[in-house]
């Protein structure tokens, strides 16, 4: 969504970004796609599986054996696989020789019969790569102003560059990321998989500017323990005769979750939950009067 004539677009969904609907990218995804391959270590040639949507809500215990809860839903997981025995399986599943076949079998794994044996002819095997894509949303609209999203596409059909549209939303799709970014990361350490979160450039520079987290500092050409790669059109912008825009340009920016894991930053991406500067105390007063009151209070 373009909101100002020649300011890059900012990307709204999830899957003009990154697709992987049936294992299968589209073409104009190429770069996002060799990018990644190269960064996770994928052998061109080797078949991967692939996930999307994979949910995870478990009771977990802490070092003092406290309970917590991770409920958490991963947008993509790439594995690689392995044939292995169906009484292995299970003992990594830690399920009875039944229900695991029962399971395989249900979601498409092949089980065959060698040398007195059941094999798991594609059983996943790591490391694993977790994708986490984060594009933005886009505000409520008007309908007065036809901003909203039915009323802007019919409106762009009919008078083209002459018509309203929402806003971008970016502050909320910054608040869902940050409550993720540090948990997944985590995470993926645990299983020894790496975590990596796809964004738009525009997405990037507005968490530089709004935290304490400058991500320039941070650029690499490695996966460390928290990852964002971020994709921007470059110069393909003016190209106002393509239908779709190729992201031709990328930056990974990557480092340790927090100070003391690492000696090449003095600070880690816990930084990117701080603010980057408070505002003076006179921001606070000239929001409030420059706002009616709801009325006085009393207790």
């Amino acid at each position: 969504m373009q909101m100002r004539e020649g300011d890059q677009p900012w990307i709204v969904c999830p899957r003009r970004l990154l697709s992987a609907k049936h294992g299968n990218l589209s073409a104009y995804q190429t770069t996002v796609r060799s990018r990644l391959s190269g960064l996770a270590d994928l052998v061109q040639g080797v078949d991967y599986l692939i996930w999307s949507e994979v949910k995870m809500k478990t009771e977990v215990a802490t070092e003092e054996e406290e309970a917590k809860f991770f409920d958490y839903t991963f947008d993509y997981v790439i594995s690689g696989s392995v044939r292995m025995l169906l009484e292995d399986a299970a003992a990594v599943l830690e399920l009875t020789l039944h229900d695991t076949k029962k399971l395989l079998l249900k979601n498409g794994f092949t089980l065959a019969s060698r040398d007195g044996g059941i094999w798991v002819d594609n059983f996943p095997v790591g490391p694993i790569i977790i994708i986490e894509v984060m594009t933005s949303s886009t505000t409520g609209g008007n309908k007065a102003k036809r901003t909203q999203i039915a009323m802007a596409c019919e409106d762009a059909i009919l008078h083209r560059m002459n018509h309203n549209g929402p806003g971008i939303n970016y502050r909320q799709v910054w608040a869902r990321m940050v409550s993720q970014l540090i948990v997944k990361s985590q995470a993926g350490i645990a299983w020894g998989a790496k975590t990596v979160w796809l964004v738009q450039d525009v997405l990037a520079d507005y968490i530089s500017q709004s935290t304490a987290l400058l991500l320039s500092e941070y650029l690499s050409d490695h996966l460390d323990e928290v990852n964002i790669l971020a994709f921007g059109y470059g110069d393909s912008i003016s190209d106002t005769d393509a239908r779709v825009i190729e992201l031709s340009k990328s930056d990974l920016y990557s480092g340790p979750i927090s100070r003391g894991n690492a000696d090449n930053h003095p600070d880690g991406f816990v930084d990117i939950v701080k603010i980057g500067a408070a505002p003076p105390e006179n921001q606070i007063w000239k929001s409030l009067v420059g706002k009616s009151p709801l009325g006085l209070w009393k207790w």
